[in-house]
């Protein structure tokens, strides 16, 4: 039986620990149609970072934006409870 390789158990347990700590996500461009994107993106000295902030900017707006419509809707309701009956007009 032949023992791991030091290089291979550090690979191994490298592995194990991405795996279970973190999640990928991968996106490729167009070198011919999105050029302008790519460009952009590699003067950007922290990728991750910029499209971190981009994404949690996104979602603070969303959050924002639900949070808005939940007031209006609460407030549509709390104007729909205040509105008196129609008076039934009474003519002899």
């Amino acid at each position: 039986m032949t023992k791991k390789s030091q290089y291979k158990k550090k690979l191994e347990y490298n592995n194990t620990y991405n795996r279970n700590n973190y999640r990928s996500f991968s996106v490729r461009f167009n070198n011919k149609t999105e050029t302008e994107i790519i460009e952009w993106l590699e003067k950007k000295e922290f990728v991750k970072a910029y499209l971190t902030s981009l994404i949690k900017a996104d979602m603070e707006a969303e959050e924002k934006k639900a949070a808005k419509k939940a007031a209006k809707k609460t407030a549509e309701k709390k104007t729909a409870e205040k509105k008196p009956a129609a008076k039934k007009s009474t003519a002899k």
